[in-house]
């Protein structure tokens, strides 16, 4: 018989009783012809399904309401570093505005490569940076530390650009044409499998011939195959080509390494990124639960947020230091309070979390097998009628709840429950008590709900 949870399996199975009722199929039927009788019923299970999650406004609206009620919680916890956060990317968009307007025709006129590129990667740290606070508004932690990365390597190339001046500077603003036709060469190379039009020839040819008169223009330690950092080369004393870590210590940010790479992990799908989000809270002398996070989560946001306005100050800053006057000289002094401040809110919203997530997961630890298998799992989920026909007296689990002086879905919420509870147990089963009951209940479940197989126990 098909697995009653599972209404594929069930189709396919009065699908199949179906044709053999009708003579349609042998009593012993190939398995191409089994096939071929179940390929239908999938797909209109298939279209059933997507036509049940298009029109699930439920599903929906009980989705907003969840957003709606854990956004007045991220509010709760962490309101204050998050709009303190806010207050300061305003804070280096408006200054940012100001220095562009105030010496954009200038340095036009000076051919100031350095103001232009400076520019440019402000504005992007600023939106980085807006993408990031958005992120951590919303629960994302994992999500806000691997946009930190980007924002990082702004900071990265900001500092060298700085350091370096005007002939890497310009050097920067034409590398995305190099960049360009090694991705072209990329894109054709795979093209067909995208189910995409090629580029056309003379579009590459046009591309082409722009590398090659980058390249006689400025050398051939600018063409680096595409990797990215041929820009730099010009400038970078590491010996070799260069890379974000080689310009990370050209720059004095070699000690943002660790955050870097755990950043790096958040964004790559490896063991580490996988295993360990910044959104699980991970207190490792209080036992808890193993969880999987596939949602928000308001643990984790003092990183990245502490991050962000670290390396979106540098980038700032060095966009004043490069065109300052004492007006700007001035809105570092107060940036930098600001910062300050930041990093303090996010530390202290973060150093009360753990605390009340200690004092819960003690709580949760302190609890017995009862407490967790009916605050966790449920007393109407545990007693089913096949449980309660097995181990009582009751036919079901609704003859079962109406012997007992209270509701099922109630015991949860009831410190000290009837003695009338264990009074029932003992007189319909061989059990002397609730505990016991619950016990076999939510031993019954483990081996009906979870894959055992994933943990070193005897089956």
């Amino acid at each position: 018989m098909p697995n009653d949870t599972d209404p594929l399996s069930q189709a396919i199975h009065d699908q199949l009783l179906e044709l053999l009722q009708e003579g349609e199929l042998d009593e012993e039927p190939t398995e191409d012809e089994i096939a071929e009788a179940t390929s239908e019923v999938i797909e209109a299970v298939g279209d059933s399904m997507y036509q049940q999650v298009r029109e699930d406004d439920e599903g929906l609206r009980r989705l907003y309401e969840t957003k709606a009620e854990f956004q007045r919680g991220i509010e709760d916890r962490w309101g204050e570093p998050l709009e303190l956060l806010e207050r300061f990317i305003i804070w280096s968009q408006e200054t940012g505005d100001a220095i562009n307007s105030e010496y954009r025709l200038q340095a036009a006129q000076e051919q100031d490569f350095v103001f232009d590129a400076l520019t440019r990667l402000h504005a992007r740290a600023v939106q980085v940076a807006m993408e990031i606070h958005h992120l951590l508004k919303g629960g994302f932690a994992d999500g806000a530390f691997a946009r930190w990365r980007s924002l990082h390597e702004l900071s990265i190339t900001t500092s060298f650009i700085k350091q370096a001046g005007s002939d890497t500077a310009e050097r920067f603003l034409h590398y995305r044409y190099l960049w360009e036709y090694y991705f072209a060469q990329t894109y054709q190379e795979h093209v067909d499998d995208l189910d995409e039009e090629q580029i056309a020839d003379e579009t590459m040819a046009s591309l082409e011939e722009g590398k090659v008169e980058l390249v006689e223009r400025f050398g051939s330690d600018f063409d680096d195959n595409g990797y990215g950092t041929g820009w730099a080369a010009d400038a970078y004393e590491g010996g070799g080509g260069p890379s974000i870590r080689g310009l990370q210590e050209a720059g004095d940010l070699d000690h943002y390494q660790p955050y870097y790479r755990l950043a790096s992990e958040s964004v790559h799908g490896g063991s580490k990124g996988t295993l360990d989000r910044l959104g699980i809270i991970d207190i490792p002398d209080v036992e808890q639960p193993d969880l999987l996070l596939a949602g928000p989560s308001n643990a984790g946001l003092d990183r990245p947020g502490q991050l962000t306005v670290v390396s979106l100050a540098q980038i700032t800053f060095a966009f004043i230091e490069w065109q300052s006057s004492a007006t700007h000289v001035a809105e570092m002094k107060g940036m930098e309070q600001l910062v300050s401040d930041i990093q303090d809110a996010f530390a202290a919203a973060a150093e009360e979390l753990e605390e009340d997530e200690r004092d819960r997961l003690e709580e949760w630890a302190d609890q017995d097998i009862v407490d967790i298998a009916l605050n966790y799992v449920g007393a109407p989920v545990l007693f089913t009628d096949e449980f309660v026909r097995e181990q009582t007296e009751f036919e079901s689990q609704s003859a079962f709840e109406n012997a007992l002086p209270i509701y099922l879905d109630e015991m949860m919420d009831v410190d000290d429950l009837p003695e009338a509870v264990d009074t029932t147990i003992r007189t319909n089963s061989d059990y002397s008590s609730l505990e016991e009951l619950v016990d076999a209940a939510f031993e019954e479940w483990v081996y009906r709900e979870v894959d055992l197989s994933e943990f070193d126990v005897d089956s």
